[in-house]
C-alpha cells in the first residue's frame, strides 16, 4: 500500500481540476470536491501548490490528460469525470465537446488486452444503483462528490 501519489495519478487530478473550469463556471460543489481532495489525498507539498494554482487558473484539459500515463488512471479519470460533469446538474456543450475529444484519445491510447483483469469493466447497459451510475440531479451532488473521492482513495491504497 503506497501513500504517495504517482505522477500519473497527479496528472489525473490536474485533469479533473481543469475539467471543472470547462464550462467557465466552477460550482460550489466542484470547489468543495477540489478542496476535499487537497485535504484527503496524500499529495506532496509541491503537488498541493500546483493543484491550488489550478483551482485559480484553468489549465488545458486535453494537455493535462496527455500526461496521464497509466491506463488504469485514465480509466479512473473517466469514472470521476462522469460524476464531475453532472455534479452541477448540467452537462453543457463545452463539457460534452471535451469529453468526446478525451474519449477519442482514450480509445487511441488504450491497449484493451492489457486492461483485461486490471479494471472492473462493465457492459454499457448495466446499471449499478450502489454507484449511482445515472444522470444525477442536484440533490445527488454531495453523494457523488463523496462517492468518487472514496472510490479514488480505495483504489489509491489497494
Amino acid at each position: 500500500m503506497s501513500d504517495k501519489v504517482t505522477d500519473s495519478q497527479f496528472a489525473m487530478w490536474r485533469t479533473l481540476f481543469a475539467l471543472a473550469h470547462v464550462d467557465r463556471f466552477v460550482s460550489n460543489d466542484e470547489l468543495r470536491f477540489m478542496a476535499e481532495a487537497l485535504e484527503d489525498i496524500p499529495f506532496s507539498d509541491d503537488q498541493k501548490s500546483i493543484l491550488t494554482q489550478d483551482i485559480k487558473e484553468p489549465q488545458d484539459v486535453f494537455e493535462m490528460y496527455l500526461n496521464i500515463e497509466d491506463d488504469t488512471d485514465r480509466i479512473e479519470f473517466f469514472r470521476f469525470a462522469h460524476d464531475m460533469v453532472w455534479v452541477d446538474g448540467d452537462f453543457g456543450p463545452e463539457e460534452q465537446k471535451i469529453m468526446l475529444k478525451l474519449q477519442e484519445e482514450q480509445v487511441r491510447r488504450t491497449d484493451i488486452s492489457d486492461l483485461v483483469g486490471k479494471v472492473n469493466l462493465r457492459l454499457e447497459g448495466e446499471y449499478d444503483p450502489d454507484e449511482n451510475r445515472h444522470r444525477p440531479g442536484k440533490r445527488d451532488a454531495k453523494k457523488i462528490i463523496h462517492s468518487f473521492r472514496e472510490r479514488f482513495l480505495k483504489d489509491l491504497f489497494r
